[in-house]
């Protein structure tokens, strides 16, 4: 597979995984906000305490299912890769297939969730006993794990790569 198709197919299921993760954070949000507590600014993570023991066991749950989906989304974008590949998969072809991917959700997570929420701060993302907090106009600190999770997609579509064109 020559680079540009690969793009374009990695930009396409990074939509789709974009989508569905998105919708599955929404979601979780209006449950139970609690569930992402690890993901809120450290001003309105020390106000709101130690997240209970019931979230922690939701968080495991949805933990796995989160997984399990991305597992699903990028194994299936997979298969039209190794189809137009011939069977094989090189490392090249994966890592930007994976980064390409990757990096879509990445910046829908910033400009369609993480800004939005923070311009708007919907009652269900407020976590109680919070309301009001700076650290919901925060701005910067979504920026800052926008700019984390660029080297966590670098460091995770190498290590992933590896293994896929060691497979394929």
């Amino acid at each position: 597979m020559v680079p540009w198709p690969v793009v374009r197919h990695a930009l396409i299921w990074g939509g789709i995984l974009s989508a569905i993760v998105s919708v599955l954070l929404l979601a979780l949000l209006w449950a139970n906000a609690e569930v992402m507590l690890g993901d809120y600014p450290p001003d309105i993570r020390a106000k709101f305490g130690p997240m209970s023991a019931r979230t922690r066991r939701q968080k495991l749950f949805v933990s796995i299912i989160g997984v399990s989906v991305v597992t699903v989304v990028v194994t299936t974008s997979f298969a039209a890769v190794r189809a137009s590949s011939g069977g094989d998969i090189s490392f090249a072809t994966a890592f930007v297939h994976l980064f390409v991917m990757f990096s879509v959700f990445n910046v829908v997570d910033l400009l369609l969730l993480d800004w939005p929420l923070v311009a708007f701060v919907p009652s269900f993302f407020v976590l109680p006993g919070t309301e009001g907090m700076a650290g919901y106009k925060d701005y910067w600190f979504h920026f800052r794990g926008f700019l984390i999770g660029c080297a966590g997609i670098l460091a995770l579509s190498a290590l992933l790569a590896g293994a896929i064109a060691a497979v394929f």
